[in-house]
Order: structure tokens, then sequence, then C-alpha cells
């Protein structure tokens, strides 16, 4: 991701919003890694369930290191602990260069709306997204897995002293039509799972789950929609189309059109059309 290479050399503030398992802590690392503080500390702290007050002790010793810190799911912050944060961040701004604490948060709901709908502050949120950065996932990444899958696979095999497998063209063509709805968490355990069963084997299409198998059928063999005899209130199904996609999306919108296969432009348009608070 060049976006991603040139923030890296900077100190400026990044947000990854993406869907759960799509790699935002992974890509916060490589941020890291290429950047002058690779040689400094990486902590990654998880703020869903987080005890109020747990994100100032965490911060606490770092301060006044050249340091970075990935704050995953952002979002879920208490609202004293945002306030924390912000001061934290209002402090980095005054400090000196060498002491400042980088900051890197991932959500996987959309700031701006949970800003509009009072959950989030503002101030924070605009601190926070100097650089935002959209994490595909791993379903719009289709070329990237044979390479993702081979690179699980030879990690797994160093980290369990096995030989990793290899994949027969007709595993690997499943693999790139599954809709993968866990992302790499859900690629990265399955080629885990094939080095411990099947080490140094080839892998073909019966190997793999089930689920992976009938997502290959159901893309070629299902059937469409069918109308139903009585008809459809096209307008009706559109609107509840456009609310399931917010729903999944999280809120974001840019994510709810690319599940519609709409840009987010037309989005906006119908979300006016049929009077979606938005």
């Amino acid at each position: 991701m060049n976006a991603a290479r040139m923030v890296a050399a900077t100190d400026v503030s990044v947000l990854l919003l993406g869907e759960p398992g799509s790699g935002k802590s992974s890509l916060a690392r490589d941020i890291h890694t290429a950047s002058p503080r690779r040689k400094d500390r990486f902590l990654e702290f998880a703020c869903t369930g987080a005890p109020e007050g747990d994100l100032a002790a965490c911060v606490a010793g770092m301060e006044a290191q050249r340091a970075t810190l990935y704050l995953s799911e952002v979002s879920e912050l208490a609202t004293n602990d945002q306030a924390r944060l912000l001061n934290l961040l209002a402090r980095q701004d005054s400090a000196a260069r060498s002491a400042q604490l980088r900051i890197i948060a991932g959500s996987t709901r959309d700031l701006n709306a949970l800003v509009q709908e009072g959950r989030f502050r503002r101030d924070l949120y605009q601190r926070l997204c100097v650089v935002p950065l959209e994490v595909a996932p791993l379903r719009e990444r289709v070329l990237d897995i044979p390479l993702l899958t081979e690179h699980f696979m030879v990690l797994a095999a160093s980290r369990h002293g096995l030989d990793a497998p290899s994949l027969k063209a007709g595993a690997e063509r499943l693999l790139r039509r599954y809709h993968w709805p866990g992302n790499l968490r859900e690629l990265g355990n399955l080629c885990e799972r094939l080095v411990i069963l099947l080490p140094g084997a080839e892998i073909g299409p019966e190997n793999l789950p089930r689920e992976v198998r009938r997502g290959d059928v159901s893309a070629e063999t299902a059937p469409g929609f069918e109308l139903p005899p009585q008809g459809i209130d096209l307008n009706s199904l559109e609107a509840e189309l456009i609310r399931q996609a917010l729903s999944l999306a999280g809120g974001n919108k840019s994510r709810a059109a690319r599940l519609l296969g709409l840009t987010r432009d037309t989005l906006l348009y119908r979300l006016q059309k049929h009077l979606i608070p938005g």
C-alpha cells in the first residue's frame, strides 16, 4: 500500500479502517517497522472491553519514549478514556519531537458516523484522522490470496517445525472464490490447520473445509433471485438492502457501497432518495 509506505516516514497519527481480521494490526506494525522508529518499542492496546483507566496506565511509561502505540477498536474507548487520549495527543503536539509517542488507531466502525451520533468525540476524531487508510477485505484482494496462503503456511511450518504444504490448482481456485468473512485471520487459521494436519502434502480441493468448497459451488451453480408470482415492491427492497449493507459495514458508507456494487456517490444519492438517515 503506497499510502502506508509514505505515511510511515512521518510522525502523523494514522486511522486504519477495515473489517475485523482484515489486517489492521499487521499494517500498523508494518508502518512502525518502515518508520524511523523501527528500533523503538511497538505496543498494541485492545480498547474493546478495557477497564476505564487502563489506557492511562498503559501510556504512563511510554509517553517520554520514542515509541508507537496501536489502539485496536478505538471506537470502543470509554468517554473518559477518550478525553485522556485527547489530552495525551495535545501534550505530544507540544513536546519535543524526540519524545513523541506515535499513535496509530484502528476501527471496524465508521468513526465519523459515531461522531454524528454523539458517541465519539469530534475533537479526538479529528486528531486521530490525520491520515485515514482503508484496509480492504480479503475478498477484494483475490490476486493476493496465493501469496498470502504461502506466507501463512511457511510461517506456521516454521513455528511448528514442519514442512509447508503446497496448493494444487483446484485448491487455489477455491481459495480465490471463497468470500472470506473472517478475512486474514480466517485464512491464517486455515493455513495453520493444513500445516499441522497435512505437513508437506499437496493440498487439493478435498482437503479444504466444507464452507470453502461449498462457496465455489454456490458461486457457480446456485440459482439467482427468482421473482415471486405476486411481484415485489422494488423501492422497499432496495431500501432494505441498503439498510442491511450499512449494518454489515458498521455504518461505513464506503464499505456499504462496495457490498452493494455501487459507488459511494450513488449510495449517498439513494440514501437521500429513500430518506435513510446517513
